[in-house]
């Protein structure tokens, strides 16, 4: 907003504010008790309806949602040598029944991501070699898990393109309102409001992360199997230590790791755009 739009947006508020009073007067309020009140209404003019409060919070919610499937991602796919160093910080070949390499460790937890997200249609053909001999690594237990987590993965990439539309269409929805109930300046209080649901969106998500930290602090093995129960119908996430070598892999503390770089990285892009939306909000 220029100088000049500036000065005639606060013009017009203090206009506002005069008659509001005047008329509260008239109605046989005293000049404190008809100042309370212009200044009550103007604040509620300034800050938007119930109806696009709810929806700059609605939206709020679902970028936070976009931010935690994408930081998710980011984990699994986009950061180098991720897994490679995880594995070496735990030793996770020690676990495997027989003798594995780091390589093919890393190698199967490769495609069994891609498979995971899409990017290949079967782990039939994932070998590695241990003890000496090479062959299939998955077991029929493990593809059928896998399998479950394929679905639980796609489910994740297309909630996070519902999000995206979702929000987009609220916020198109949100500034057509509020420039047709407003006769000037329109996107101050449009950027106001945003601001404003997102702020309430983030403490809200933000009360729900700090118990489930609490809870992964105390006890990360129980959030871990509740996790499993919510999202599988099935105990197929229960594997055999002496037959299934992906849990030897797959160690709880690598899971551990997972869970608070995930939530590092959301945590650092959620409240870079908190400190943004105070000072837009100002």
């Amino acid at each position: 907003m220029g100088i000049e739009e500036a000065a005639r947006e606060y013009r017009a508020v203090f206009l506002w504010y005069n008659a509001l009073t005047e008329c509260e007067r008239k109605r046989g309020r005293n000049e404190k008790a008809a100042r309370r009140v212009a200044v009550e209404i103007i604040k509620k003019r300034d800050s938007g309806s119930i109806s696009e409060r709810i929806a700059a919070f609605i939206c709020g919610v679902l970028l936070l949602v976009v931010l935690l499937i994408t930081a998710t991602q980011a984990v699994c796919y986009w950061i180098p040598g991720w897994w490679e160093k995880e594995y070496k910080k735990y030793d996770v070949t020690s676990y495997v029944t027989g003798e594995m390499s780091l390589d093919d460790a890393v190698y199967v937890t490769e495609e069994m991501l891609a498979y995971c997200i899409g990017d290949k249609e079967s782990l039939d053909d994932v070998q590695a070699t241990i003890d000496g001999k090479k062959g299939p690594f998955f077991t029929k237990r493990e593809k059928l898990h896998l399998a479950d987590c394929r679905e639980l993965f796609i489910k994740g990439i297309w909630l996070r393109r519902i999000s995206i539309v979702l929000m987009a269409g609220l916020l198109v929805l949100l500034a057509l309102r509020i420039r047709k109930k407003r006769d000037g300046e329109w996107r101050p209080l449009y950027f106001r409001i945003l601001t404003a649901g997102y702020i309430k969106a983030f403490i809200a998500v933000l009360i729900i992360a700090a118990i489930l930290v609490i809870m992964g602090m105390s006890d990360f093995t129980y959030l871990f199997t509740k996790f499993h129960h919510v999202f599988f119908d099935n105990d197929l996430w229960q594997l055999n230590i002496r037959k299934d070598n992906l849990v030897n892999i797959m160690q709880e503390e690598v899971f551990r790791d997972a869970a608070i770089t995930i939530g590092a990285i959301w945590g650092a892009i959620a409240t870079l755009l908190l400190v943004v939306s105070a000072v837009c909000k100002r």
